[in-house]
């Protein structure tokens, strides 16, 4: 959300700010009405550039730094990427499963303890006769994740 804030803040600066070519590089000459639609243009960009600072600056400030202030446009901050890419093949993905994490537990039967985003836990069957490669089970978290934890904060 932060980005296309950013963004458009940076797209109103500059077209205030940014120096205009001369007619006589076109060879053509401007009106008075066109020099003054120049002149409101570069006006009211800078003082819509300082406002928007400014509003953002105190809504920031409001903030408890964990909440987002807009919850409903979550889904301009994250687009999983490809889009015509199934789900388990994406580039990434807009949820919380990256940051998961897990515990082997080696009771009466060996299962992958996987703690997810949403402060539960859920457990995967391990075959015992096989050799547990932690690299690999590392890897497979983010997609057990997304296959078995209830609420993963999936956007798309």
């Amino acid at each position: 959300f932060t980005h296309l804030g950013g963004m458009l803040i940076g797209f109103l600066c500059g077209i205030s700010t940014m120096e205009r070519l001369s007619s006589d590089f076109f060879g053509m000459e401007q009106s008075c009405w066109s020099q003054t639609k120049q002149l409101l243009m570069r006006f009211f960009g800078l003082i819509i550039s300082v406002i928007g600072i400014m509003v953002a600056t105190i809504i920031l400030l409001e903030g408890d730094g964990e909440t987002t202030p807009c919850p409903r446009c979550e889904w301009l901050s994250c687009v999983p990427f490809p889009p015509w890419e199934g789900q388990s093949d994406k580039w990434w993905y807009c949820d919380d499963c990256g940051r998961v994490t897990a515990d082997i537990i080696a009771g009466p039967n060996l299962h992958l303890q996987i703690n997810c985003p949403d402060k539960t836990s859920v457990a995967v069957e391990l075959d015992p006769d096989t050799d547990i490669d932690h690299e690999s089970l590392e890897k497979e978290l983010p997609t057990y994740c997304r296959e078995l934890c209830p609420k993963t904060d999936v956007r798309f």
